[in-house]
């Protein structure tokens, strides 16, 4: 962590990187970090390809967010993926990356390749507690915006401190953040307790398609792109899907599937005690966590769901 202090120190212009489909942790992580080197003085910018998901749209507050296709197109000087398990989890912003002087990467994905020049690798229980150690280090005092958005990374990457992942760490920093400003009520009501009627109806559609295998071990449910018409849901609600197969008493392994294109699939992986759905994941091009990863399947839908359930059992 001392040579990328360094590298923060001395350079003076910055692209931050989050990883495609962002969640709450790679865009709190990355636009904390934005918002400490703006304190710094230096030139920064925050990029994703994707779209904020509209819980999380109060960030906006704090500072712009760049799609790829707005984002300045030139050499900077350092870029920072934040967050990010692997090269390909950079999409369109990958090019932006690579042609960058230096490169870091800080990011809390076990399986993470380090693809950056400097890496700074620590599977903790969210990206949002690496940045939070490397800002103490700086000794950089913690503004509320820069508190608020490390606490919305720490807990959505924790389930909201329910996860296995949750650790005296996390907690500790949690209440660090509190005592900087975090607003915890407000962030609790946007993230955790509302939610459009689109996404509500879109929840009772993926309990319709619950497939129950081995005994009840494994769950598995999926959303077609015909459903968020139906429903009038959008992509980001699918977020929470998984943990209503995961929740169900006697089940070891979760399954979600969405249809991104026709016979193309992104999957998602969650265990609840000991099967290593990292694991599991890279054997359908992904990777992640031992209790949460992700992967894609390129399949009808019957063929798919027959492939993962499969390949999830041998993780029993």
């Amino acid at each position: 962590m001392q040579n990328i202090e360094k590298i923060i120190r001395n350079e003076q212009d910055f692209l931050i990187i989050g990883h495609i489909s962002p969640d709450g942790d790679t865009i709190g992580s990355g636009m904390a970090l934005l918002l400490a080197l703006q304190g710094l003085g230096k030139s920064a910018i925050f990029v994703i390809d994707g779209k904020v998901p509209e819980k999380m749209a109060f960030v906006r507050d704090y500072a712009p967010v760049y799609s790829v296709a707005d984002c300045p197109k030139r050499d900077y000087a350092c870029a920072i993926a934040v967050d990010v398990s692997d090269k390909g989890r950079l999409g369109k912003a990958q090019p932006l990356f690579e042609a960058a002087k230096r490169t870091v990467v800080i990011d809390h994905h076990g399986t993470n390749p380090a693809f950056g020049q400097e890496n700074y690798i620590d599977p903790v229980g969210a990206a949002g507690l690496l940045i939070y150690r490397l800002l103490t280090q700086m000794h950089i005092p913690l503004t509320q915006p820069m508190a608020n958005l490390l606490y919305m990374a720490i807990c959505t990457d924790t389930g909201n401190f329910s996860y296995s992942n949750t650790d005296a760490a996390i907690l500790y920093a949690a209440a660090a953040l509190r005592a900087a400003g975090a607003d915890i009520p407000r962030i609790a009501e946007s993230i955790y307790q509302a939610r459009s009627l689109g996404a509500t109806r879109l929840i009772g559609r993926s309990l319709e398609h619950l497939v129950l295998a081995e005994d009840g071990k494994i769950a598995l449910t999926y959303i077609l792109q015909e459903d968020f018409g139906v429903c009038g849901a959008l992509i980001e609600d699918t977020e929470e899907l998984i943990n209503y197969a995961r929740e169900i008493r006697g089940v070891e392994i979760a399954i979600f599937l969405r249809q991104s294109e026709e016979n193309q699939f992104k999957l998602s992986f969650r265990s609840k005690n000991y099967a290593n759905v990292a694991a599991l994941a890279a054997e359908f091009e992904g990777g992640g966590h031992i209790h949460a990863s992700g992967g894609k399947l390129q399949a009808p839908l019957e063929q798919a769901i027959s492939r993962v359930i499969a390949a999830a059992a041998r993780y029993l």
